[in-house]
């Protein structure tokens, strides 16, 4: 058992991305072929795929641009293997954009290949499963990209078209080949999910535990970011965004804001490990370490937030509006500037003088790049406690787990494992006590808020919700630790429980 596994908030974190769009120009006159295609691909960027269809429908010309336009179209609609169809013909030039547009339709033309797409035409919202056993997911998602479509309509003034496509891959290997993101980027910043090509596309939870349903709340902010501003909108200002979204959709959490992004990317700043705003180059995801990866989400929140509580909530729907109609190179200098009367520069010397005067008092665990000293200590212990507790000895489990616990008390997981062998001994008081008071930890993990749920049912009406939101395919998370063959009693979540049963992780 790997230490990720062991210890989640100690980690590489993992991030969600929208990737920059790629464009494509040649040195001659537009033929109305290009024209069109233009237009076309303008509709589609927007997310209003029947006014590409209409557009491209309305010619009946066979010019390479047009079935590039025609080959993204049915990329954007799922339609794989008609994209790869279309991009075989013998004579379309491969310029880099369409060889880019071929890599993705072939990658998701076989991770597709026998997939199961359910719908829900009366909330718009279509759900494709790479593995048919994340079925019992799919009203989960269905309820939280609705949430989100709503607060995102409000707080950016984009409504994000029907159908919204989600789709649930098996691995990052898998993500790489549908979105185009590099295998070797999402593997270094642990990057869960991904925002591109009309979809939201995200590593199932059952493969690797996370809070997948904020996860998917910034996705669907990066669609809307890029239908609203015609993929226009700078990476600072599209992760910072999402990362503001995140949490919008629905009330307040614990843990939302640990560590405190402003003091995170005071840290991070101070540490040599931040970067410029507009010096974050093509994507979040593709800095060369998770610590700056870290870092750089905390400065784009940080910046995004302190903008918005400057020039008020008006902000952001106005910002968009105005990239989008800027034909400026760089439409976010212009936009800032019209409704700030500010360029990013004096907005970036703004925000670096209120973060100087942040608490930064993060605990060390919690700081970028963190060096624990006691983690081998701990992780021996889980292990031995873990191969104990497997072998039915919960007593001795208990002593190792202890021991871990002395080394990182602040350790949720640790903190699980401890509390599983000790309800296993039948010393329930005792188990109690590890569960009992969520400031004591650093981090969000599933089976602390089932097993907070069990022990202290008054404390926390959500336990099992927020549970559910880390870690949903963990039997013990998904069945609020009721021993088998019982279940939950809401349906949903009755066949969540059975479902992470019949294929444990």
């Amino acid at each position: 058992m790997k230490t990720a596994r062991l210890f989640p908030t100690l980690a590489a974190f993992t991030f969600a991305v929208a990737l920059p769009s790629i464009s494509h120009a040649e040195n001659r006159l537009p033929t109305l072929s290009d024209i069109t295609a233009s237009l076309a691909r303008g509709a589609i960027l927007e997310l209003d795929l029947t006014s590409a269809h209409t557009i491209l429908d309305a010619t009946e010309s066979t010019d390479p641009v047009i079935a590039v336009e025609r080959a993204r179209l049915a990329v954007y609609e799922g339609d794989c293997d008609r994209a790869v169809e279309l991009l075989s013909r013998a004579d379309l030039a491969m310029s880099d954009e369409t060889r880019h547009i071929g890599d993705i339709a072939r990658g998701c033309a076989r991770a597709t290949a026998a997939t199961v797409t359910i719908v829900d035409k009366e909330k718009g919202v279509s759900v494709r499963l790479q593995d048919d056993d994340d079925q019992a997911l799919v009203p989960f998602i269905v309820d939280v990209a609705d949430k989100a479509r709503s607060t995102l309509a409000k707080d950016l003034g984009v409504t994000l078209p029907s159908p919204i496509r989600i789709e649930l891959v098996r691995d990052q290997l898998t993500l790489s080949a549908v979105t185009g993101l590099p295998y070797e980027a999402a593997q270094t910043t642990g990057t869960v999910a991904i925002a591109k090509w009309g979809r939201v596309t995200m590593l199932s939870p059952r493969a690797h535990g996370y809070g997948w349903m904020d996860t998917l709340a910034h996705e669907l902010t990066h669609l809307a970011l890029t239908a609203g501003t015609r993929d226009k909108a700078p990476l600072w200002f599209q992760e910072g965004v999402a990362k503001r979204e995140e949490t919008r959709w629905r009330e307040a959490w614990p843990h939302d804001d640990l560590p405190n992004n402003d003091a995170y990317a005071a840290v991070g700043i101070a540490m040599n490990l931040g970067r410029p705003l507009d010096k974050l180059g093509p994507s979040i995801a593709m800095l060369p370490s998770a610590e700056e990866a870290s870092v750089a989400y905390a400065e784009v929140s940080s910046f995004v937030r302190f903008f918005a509580s400057e020039l008020g909530e008006d902000a952001l729907p106005r910002m968009v509006v105005k990239v989008k109609e800027s034909p400026a190179d760089d439409p976010a200098a212009g936009a800032l500037k019209e409704i700030s009367g500010m360029d990013l520069a004096a907005w970036d010397t703004r925000w670096r003088q209120h973060l100087a005067g942040v608490p930064k008092d993060i605990p060390d665990e919690l700081k970028p790049g963190a060096k624990i000293p006691n983690m081998k200590q701990a992780v021996k212990a889980v292990r031995l406690g873990q191969l104990l507790f497997d072998r039915g000895h919960p007593r001795a489990a208990a002593v190792q787990h202890s021991v871990a616990h002395a080394a990182v008390p602040w350790e949720a997981s640790v903190r699980c494992y401890l509390t599983a062998a000790l309800l296993a001994e039948g010393q329930t008081e005792a188990a109690k006590h590890y569960v009992e008071k969520p400031e004591e930890i650093h981090g969000r993990n599933g089976r602390y808020w089932s097993l907070h749920g069990l022990l202290h049912p008054q404390s926390e009406p959500r336990a099992y919700t927020l549970g559910i939101a880390l870690d949903p395919l963990t039997p013990e998370v998904a069945c609020e630790e009721k021993p088998s063959p019982q279940t939950p009693a809401d349906p949903f979540k009755k066949a969540l429980c059975e479902a992470a049963r019949r294929v444990p992780r």
